[in-house]
């Protein structure tokens, strides 16, 4: 069990300097490639990795989040834009 602990909680460098910066997929991405896992693997690896670290899972959680708030915003963008594109078309329809 030791081992497998160990093979899960280190990972590479490159990989952890991705999560401190928030970025989740590039993480996986490196742990893949440097372990030459599927990313269904390196993703196990790197959801247990920040699972044993508490400061970083906050991080990410975080991360997450404003992602999710960023997202939101684009798509009540895009749609008051699409919104205002019906309407001027119907105002020109009833217009002719």
């Amino acid at each position: 069990m030791s081992s497998r602990q160990s093979r899960f909680s280190d990972l590479p460098k490159a990989a952890v300097e991705a999560l401190r910066h928030g970025n989740l997929i590039e993480a996986i991405r490196i742990v893949s490639r440097e372990r030459d896992i599927g990313l269904k693997e390196a993703k196990a690896h790197v959801e247990e990795y920040i699972a044993s670290h508490p400061a970083l899972k906050k991080k990410m959680d975080k991360v997450l989040a404003e992602a999710q708030q960023k997202f939101i915003r684009w798509m009540i963008g895009l749609l008051v834009v699409i919104a205002a594109g019906v309407t001027y078309l119907v105002i020109q329809k009833l217009g002719m």
